[in-house]
This record gives structure tokens, C-alpha cells and sequence, in this order.
């Protein structure tokens, strides 16, 4: 799987579009869109940009994680490991708008660091068969379903809170032969299942994802 493909599935983002997000990136020498409007990607819509700034790799990721957390985004508790793709990185996801946003680098020899940064609209793709079977907590609402490459998943709102949406799962997914490995994270046949809550004023925006469990895959006998 080349980088760009990588970013594909996994995601970054636009300045406008399919979320509000501003790149803003401090520093800029020079920033570039990759391709051309309506890019897509193995079916998903996205906008990509090449950049170059005087900050250092460690301190743009640390601006863009912090820029992340500051919007309310889900950021993964440990990189995913992406074939093909080793640089240093950050991924984060907006559980309302369904935009996956990734951003990784690399030093050049001037001493300026080249990014490239974007976002990939999960909405805008149109689900598949096979796509649906994950259970939906009873009375939700605006349900959409999404499939990727490396997952599959669903969106919805609930009335509800965040304990009740995982204690909902916790009873349902055993009797599929899910395990419950930690609060809202569910591991099965090398793939892991995780709900994601976001509490706003119009209620609960829940994200489930179905994808590979990458320490178990990647974990040495």
C-alpha cells in the first residue's frame, strides 16, 4: 500500500468542503493542493496538500495534536502502523462530521520540514453490501454506515450516555464472540471493534469501528 493510499483510508484534510477545519499551517514556505478537485481515492473523496515550514517535524505534529484535541477529534492512543508509510505522524478522526485527518513529515536537508497534511470525507463514500452489521443502540437516530478499506463502521446520535451506549455493546457483542479488552474496545479474530462518544448540546454522537487489531497482528510469536 503506497503513502497515498495509506492516506486515503485512513484519512486527512481539507481547508473547507467537507469540514470547517483550517490547516493554518505555522510557518508555511510553500503549500501545495495534490491533484485536483473532487480527488478521490479508492472511492473516497478527499483533498490533499504538500507543505513546507520552518518548524520541526516533532513541533508540527505537536501543533496539529493539540489542534485536534482542541476540535474534540478522536486521536488514536498509539500511531496505527500503515504499510508503506514510516515517517512520524498523527491521525485523528471528527466523529460528527466523519472527516479522517492524517498529517505526517519528513526533515529536509535546509532545515524546513515537508508535510503533507489532508482529509478524507467517510461520509461521501457509499457503503457496500456487507456493510450494516453492526448493532445500533436501540432508539438511535441519523444512522450512516461507512466502509473502508481497512473498515467498516457506523455513525449515529443517541439519547443517551456515554455508559449506557458501552454497556449496551458490553451485553450485544459477546454472543458474536466479542471480548471486551478495555471500556469501549471490543477484540475478536485479530480485529477490534471500538465505540467512540462525543457528548455536544444536541446529545450523543457515536462512531463504531470495525478494523484490524494491529498489536495482535503485529505482535511476534
Amino acid at each position: 500500500m503506497t503513502a497515498l493510499l495509506a492516506l486515503a483510508l485512513l484519512g486527512a484534510g481539507p481547508d473547507g468542503g467537507a469540514t470547517a477545519f483550517r490547516w493554518a499551517v505555522p510557518d508555511t514556505v510553500a503549500m501545495t493542493r495534490v491533484g485536483s478537485e473532487g480527488l478521490e481515492l479508492a472511492g473516497l473523496p478527499m483533498e490533499i496538500y504538500a507543505v513546507r515550514t520552518r518548524l520541526s517535524g516533532e513541533d508540527l505534529l505537536r501543533y496539529f495534536t493539540r489542534r485536534f484535541e482542541e476540535e474534540g477529534f478522536f486521536i488514536p492512543p498509539r500511531n496505527l502502523e500503515i504499510r508503506g508509510l514510516k515517517l512520524p505522524r498523527v491521525t485523528a478522526l471528527d466523529p460528527e462530521a466523519m472527516v479522517s485527518y492524517l498529517v505526517y513529515c519528513w526533515p529536509e536537508p535546509d532545515g524546513t520540514t515537508s508535510a503533507i497534511v489532508g482529509a478524507a470525507n467517510l461520509k461521501g463514500r457509499k457503503p457496500r453490501a456487507g456493510n450494516g452489521t453492526l448493532p445500533v443502540f436501540p432508539g438511535a437516530s441519523a444512522v450512516t454506515s461507512f466502509n473502508m478499506e481497512y473498515a467498516q463502521g457506523l455513525s449515529y446520535r443517541a439519547t443517551a450516555t456515554t455508559a449506557e451506549v458501552i454497556d449496551f455493546y458490553r451485553a450485544t457483542l459477546p454472543s458474536g464472540g466479542w471480548k471486551e479488552r478495555e471500556p469501549g474496545a471490543f477484540v475478536k479474530d485479530s480485529r477490534v471493534l471500538r465505540v467512540l462518544a462525543k457528548q455536544d448540546k444536541d446529545g450523543l454522537g457515536i462512531v463504531v469501528l470495525d478494523e484490524p487489531d494491529l498489536p495482535a497482528l503485529t505482535k511476534k510469536p
